[in-house]
C-alpha cells in the first residue's frame, strides 16, 4: 500500500508540474489565444485518445454507454470553457492572475453542489467561500488595464467550468447502478472536452495556420502532448492511489510553479495584491480542505 501510494503521489506531482507550464507555453506562443486553444486541444487528443482505445479495446460498448450519458457531455463541454477561458486569459493578464483565479474552482464546486446535486454547504464552506471571493478582490485592487481586467474576469469564467467539471463527473457517478453500472471515465470527459475545444476554435487554427512559425506550431505540439495528454493520463493514474487531501495539495504545485517558469522566461511580474489575494486562495482551499477530510 505504501508504495502504490508513492507511485500516486510521484504521478500527481509530475501531472502539476507539467500543468505548470502552462502559462509561459501560451505566452511564448506566437498566434492569438483561440488557435492556441485549438491546437493545444488538437494535439492532446493524440495521446488521450490512444490511452482510452488501449484501456477500451475489449469493451467498445463501454465507451460508446460512457459517451451517450448526458453528464459526461456537459462536462465536456465545462473542460472547453475551461481551456478557452484560460487560454485567453493568460493572453490578456499575468499567469500568475490566471491560474490561481482558476483555483478558486473548489469555492464555484460548492455552490454548484447545492443547486445541481442538492449537496449541503456545510459551514466551513460558507467561510471557504467568502474567504476565496475576499482573496479574488485583491487581483482587482492593483492597476488594471482593461484587458487586464478581462484577463481577469476570463481566468473567474475558467475556475467556474474546471468545477463544472467535478460537479458533472459527481453527477454522472449518481446516475450509474452500484453494481454493473459503467463507471465514470474523467479521461474520456477530458477527451470530449479536448475535441470540443479544437472544434470550437477550428476557424481560428485555419485562419492562423499560414502564418503559424514552425516553432510556435511544435511548441504548441508540446503542449498539447506533454501539458494537457501526458499530464492528465499521469493524474487519472495517481488521483486513485492516494487521499482526496493529498490530490488537492499536490495538484497546488501547480500555481506555485506556473508564475515561476513565466517569470524566470518572460520577466513578468505580478502586482503585490495579486500574491496576496493568491495567498489567500490557496490558503482557504487547503484550510477547506483538511476540514472536509477530517470529517471524511
Amino acid at each position: 500500500m505504501q508504495q502504490e501510494r508513492l507511485i500516486g503521489m510521484a504521478c500527481i506531482i509530475t501531472a502539476a508540474a507539467l500543468w505548470s507550464l502552462g502559462g509561459v507555453g501560451i505566452k511564448s506562443a506566437q498566434t492569438d489565444a483561440l488557435a492556441i486553444a485549438g491546437f493545444r486541444s488538437f494535439f492532446a487528443l493524440f495521446v488521450l485518445g490512444a490511452v482510452i482505445l488501449g484501456q477500451l479495446r475489449h469493451d467498445v460498448a463501454q465507451l460508446r454507454g460512457t459517451l451517450q450519458r448526458r453528464y459526461v457531455w456537459w462536462g465536456g463541454l465545462s473542460y472547453a470553457l475551461t481551456m478557452l477561458s484560460f487560454t485567453w486569459a493568460n493572453k490578456l493578464t499575468t499567469a500568475a492572475n490566471a491560474i490561481l483565479l482558476q483555483y478558486t474552482a473548489p469555492v464555484f464546486v460548492a455552490l454548484l453542489a447545492r443547486p445541481l446535486l442538492d449537496e449541503p454547504i456545510t459551514r466551513r464552506d460558507r467561510w471557504a467561500i467568502g474567504g476565496c471571493f475576499f482573496g479574488m478582490a485583491w487581483f482587482f485592487l492593483g492597476k488594471l488595464s482593461l484587458s487586464g481586467l478581462l484577463g481577469n474576469l476570463l481566468a473567474i469564467a475558467a475556475g467556474v467550468g474546471f468545477a463544472g467539471i467535478a460537479v458533472c463527473l459527481r453527477a454522472d457517478a449518481r446516475t450509474q447502478s452500484p453494481t454493473g453500472g459503467a463507471p465514470p471515465s474523467s479521461l474520456v470527459l477530458i477527451a470530449l472536452g479536448n475535441a470540443l475545444a479544437a472544434l470550437l476554435c477550428a476557424p481560428a487554427m485555419v485562419a492562423a495556420w499560414p502564418a503559424l512559425p514552425g516553432p510556435t506550431l511544435g511548441l504548441l505540439a508540446g503542449l498539447g502532448i506533454l501539458q494537457i495528454g501526458v499530464a492528465y493520463v499521469f493524474f487519472a493514474m495517481g488521483v486513485s492511489r492516494v487521499s482526496a487531501l493529498e490530490s488537492t495539495l499536490l495538484a497546488m504545485l501547480e500555481p506555485v510553479l506556473n508564475p515561476i517558469w513565466v517569470a524566470m522566461a518572460t520577466g513578468e511580474r505580478p502586482a503585490p495584491t495579486a500574491f496576496i489575494g493568491g495567498g489567500i486562495v490557496i490558503g482557504v482551499i487547503i484550510w477547506r480542505q483538511f476540514g472536509k477530510q477530517a470529517t471524511a
